[in-house]
């Protein structure tokens, strides 16, 4: 009993603290800190089956300045009445809407300081996108879904919908009887009357809008069991068998994490959903966590590659539970503060439970270092002004923020980093911060100045280059892509430094702050590796000389550094610091290497270079693959071996993919295309990594007939990563094909939110993109309207960034109408744009010498 009375005293007082503290300076983009909510009630009228959705809310508010008028949120709903009562008082509000999707509602004469309810009724139609509260038809049956991170609680119903506004809500939901309903919290009451039921949910805990969640459907459910707290898979009706793998994982990830933040799970149930239309990959709503379909819609035992991406997604968002959830930032400008701790969470967990799965040797910063690297780019704390500002550049708050994470817990280690982390929830819990609490909470448990290196990183974009000279000078400047202009910057970058010295292998940790430095003790070393165990963020340069001793000596190297090695050489090569021919040595090198997953980061660089493949020098190219890999494929063979470990299934799939495409090599295609046919023919006989090469290259080189043959046999799958896997593996190019792949986008048989994967699949197909924008300008509206917003923002950037002149000119004249309508679309464009050029540049450069190096592989 002592334990939760002191627990809601710290909740009052939280919530109190962070609702002041975050409107020290009021902004015009969002609402004034002279109204301050402090509990929500929502009744919400719901028929899966209807069009339109009425609801009614009633707002606890406090008003802390005389006012006359009271802001809410609200986006594309009708307010048919809202007014304020005080006891027997009544205020009547006229409604207009403001910028932001502001609302006001203004009363005739001052409204007294005091607390009030803010009653409004509304009522609005149900999108059929894949954001806001939103319609999914799936097998004849109709559902609906929530997806309100970030911005779009609002389309819902109004609200205070800002983070820093962490409150208690209250919901209710009237539907017909014979839906399944479901929200954040458990059933406190329902009643039946007339066919029709309604739920009212029990209290939540104080949180942000954007975690409110609900769904209404037919769903089946499976028991999570073995948790801390009830919880239950819910699923399309007729699918509650495929969750096996999931409910039998679930319980220990859990465990996993309250073990680290030694606190218990904060939340009275947690149930997933798996939705059939989903925008994203997963959703961490409190107690009622969304995720696509095909991450936990699976066979009961995946293979490893198939099963690593869904524990650690089921990771990720059981981690926000605490960071996102339980402490969560005060405005979406710190938004890397709950995606960077999830995903170092979930690596963390998914090292702890799932070595077999080998994420100790994945090196996160790859997957941000060239987002990173462009002149365009924005730091991962930027201004927030709109929903489009959020999603710009969102991919950097997963990566980055999760390399500099796992940067800082290398210098400190990791007890005093999970240290520091308890600190920082335990003093939060159930309130905001900003990137400074974190910043204290991590220096009181360092020897370390962490701070102002964490602000440097993310408080400006980009990431330096260290480049260290035979003398020992260390020079910093901004990384960035041959031709390209950046502005000069500095870092305070923590260099861990292994190098040889008179035989003699050394290592120490130096910090470089200045432009440039001078380290003595490496003038003599014959060679420098600057990034123990590959945690930096940035990359480096060395000489020639001592690259070539560091390559005969790479039995001092772990695998991750091996790869670090050979990223680092591609990077640098794109930096215009070395040229193809010393980083082709590189490349060969690690390909010999003994260990699996170093053998695929050297094909992964390799893959690198199919930019510069073209008609002169294809031949050329398909020969190097030939003499140089396909010997390492044929050793593997396309049949998996019992007991093969997740790197050696992962280097068959990329070595297979890329000579799958590149290699021409008529034994290959005609292997890829009895795979294919066996595939379509019986999903379980082909593994799925191997079967998307088959159907590619099958479809590159065959029969058009194919077409209807995948179509059919997807229409009969019935495990959403079979269904993916067939129909987004196709690479016809013919006219009439891309057509009708481009066409079945539009239909139902595929979701709102895949209508852009179909797109993008075919706009990675065409080398001449003439086919794909004559479709999209004859199916503009249609495209556009069935969408969901994000990917209409995003279409440049994923559907149209190209190293092509004629494709560029394309983009630029389909888009050039667009991209001042679609709220983010010009920003996409500037990045797609940017991209472009930057890879045109790279192909000028590099075109010559690349030529000239696989030129050496003809007879």
């Amino acid at each position: 009993m002592r334990r939760i009375i002191a627990l809601m005293s710290c909740v009052v007082m939280s919530v109190t603290l962070s609702i002041s503290s975050a409107f020290a300076k009021d902004v015009e983009y969002r609402l004034s800190s002279s109204v301050t909510p402090t509990f929500q009630k929502i009744h919400l009228n719901i028929d899966p089956d209807a069009a339109d959705y009425s609801g009614v809310t009633v707002i606890d508010i406090s008003v802390n300045t005389p006012t006359k008028k009271v802001g809410f949120y609200q986006e594309d709903l009708t307010v048919t009445q809202a007014f304020l009562t005080q006891g027997d008082t009544t205020i009547a509000l006229t409604v207009s809407e403001g910028d932001y999707n502001m609302n006001w509602g203004e009363a005739e004469s001052d409204i007294a300081k005091g607390d009030y309810q803010l009653n409004i009724q509304f009522k609005g139609k149900v999108n059929t996108s894949s954001d806001g509260m939103y319609l999914s038809r799936f097998e004849e049956n109709n559902y609906i879904f929530t997806q309100f991170e970030d911005m779009h609680a609002r389309k819902a119903f109004p609200s205070f919908d800002e983070p820093a506004f962490k409150i208690a809500y209250q919901m209710t939901i009237t539907s017909p009887e014979k839906q399944v309903v479901v929200s954040n919290t458990p059933v406190a009451k329902r009643t039946v009357e007339n066919g029709a039921q309604t739920v009212v949910f029990e209290k939540t805990k104080p949180m942000p809008t954007y975690l409110i969640a609900y769904a209404v459907g037919p769903f089946d459910s499976a028991e999570l069991t073995g948790l801390s707290v009830p919880g239950k898979v819910y699923v399309p009706k007729g699918y509650a068998d495929k969750t096996k793998f999931v409910v039998k994982h679930t319980p220990e990830i859990l465990a996993s994490l309250e073990a680290f933040f030694d606190t218990k799970y904060p939340y009275k149930k947690l149930d997933f959903v798996a939705v059939p239309n989903f925008t994203h990959g997963a959703m961490e709503n409190v107690g009622l966590i969304t995720y696509r379909d095909s991450l936990l819609l699976l066979e009961d035992n995946p293979s490893l590659t198939e099963r690593s991406g869904p524990l650690n997604i089921i990771a990720h968002e059981l981690a926000h539970q605490w960071f996102g959830n339980l402490v969560t930032m005060e405005w979406w400008d710190d938004l890397w503060l709950n995606e960077a701790f999830a995903s170092w969470a979930a690596s963390y967990t998914m090292m702890e439970l799932y070595p077999e799965l080998n994420f100790a040797d994945r090196i996160v910063q790859e997957g941000a270092f060239g987002a990173d690297a462009s002149p365009t780019v924005k730091p991962v704390k930027k201004i927030v002004r709109t929903q489009p500002d959020v999603m710009d550049g969102l991919g950097l708050n997963y990566s980055k923020g999760e390399s500099i994470l796992q940067m800082i817990e290398s210098l400190i280690g990791t007890e005093k980093f999970r240290d520091g982390v308890r600190n920082y929830m335990n003093k939060h819990a159930w309130g905001n911060t900003v990137a400074d609490d974190l910043w204290a909470a991590l220096d009181n448990v360092s020897d370390f100045n962490l701070s102002a290196m964490m602000k440097a990183y993310l408080e400006q974009p980009g990431y330096p280059l260290i480049s260290i000279d035979k003398n020992g000078t260390v020079t910093q400047s901004r990384f960035h892509y041959a031709g390209a202009e950046v502005a000069p910057q500095t870092w305070a970058v923590p260099l861990k430094l292994t190098y040889k010295v008179k035989g003699n292998i050394k290592q120490e940790v130096v910090f470089i702050d200045e432009k440039t430095t001078t380290l003595p003790q490496l003038a003599e070393a014959e060679w420098v590796f600057p990034n123990d165990n590959a945690t930096g963020y940035f990359r480096w340069a060395i000489s020639k000389t001592q690259m070539t001793a560091l390559l005969n000596d790479l039995g001092a190297l772990n695998n991750r550094e091996k790869k670090n090695v050979l990223y680092n050489a591609q990077a640098i090569l794109n930096a215009g610091v070395i040229n193809i021919g010393d980083v082709m040595p590189v490349v060969n090198a690690l390909a010999k290497d003994d260990e699996a997953v170093v053998k695929r980061a050297a094909v992964a660089v390799l893959a690198e270079f199919t930019y510069l493949v073209d008609d002169t020098n294809r031949d050329n190219y398909a020969a190097l693959l030939t003499q140089e890999y396909l010997p390492v494929l044929n050793a593997l063979t396309l049949t998996p071996a019992k007991g093969e470990s997740e790197s050696e299934i992962r280097l068959r799939n990329s070595l297979y993919g890329l000579l799958g495409q590149y290699a021409k090599n008529d034994s290959l295609i005609e292997k890829s295309e009895k795979l294919a046919k066996q595939y379509v023919k019986d999903t379980t006989s082909v593994p799925a990594g191997i079967a998307r090469t088959a159907i590619a290259v099958t479809t590159k080189h065959g029969d058009t007939a194919m077409f209807d043959t995948i179509v059919d046999a997807y229409k009969k799958a019935t495990l959403p990563n079979v269904k993916n896997t067939l129909l987004y593996s196709m690479s016809f190019t013919d006219k009439e094909t891309v057509n009708k792949m481009l066409d079945i986008a539009l239909t139902d048989l595929v979701t709102p939110a895949n209508t852009l994967y179909m797109v993008v699949s075919v706009s990675r197909n065409l080398e001449d993109k003439t086919l794909l924008y004559s479709w999209m300008n004859e199916n503009l509206d249609a495209l556009i309207g069935k969408m969901p917003d994000y990917h209409v923002s995003r279409m440049p950037e994923f559907v149209s960034t190209t190293c092509d002149t004629k494709n560029l000119n394309l983009a630029k004249a389909f888009y050039a109408p667009l991209k001042e309508k679609h709220q983010g679309m010009a920003r996409s464009y500037d990045v797609m744009l940017d991209k472009t050029q930057q890879c045109l540049r790279l192909k000028d450069t590099f075109q010559e010498g690349f030529n000239q190096y696989v030129s050496r592989y003809i007879n």
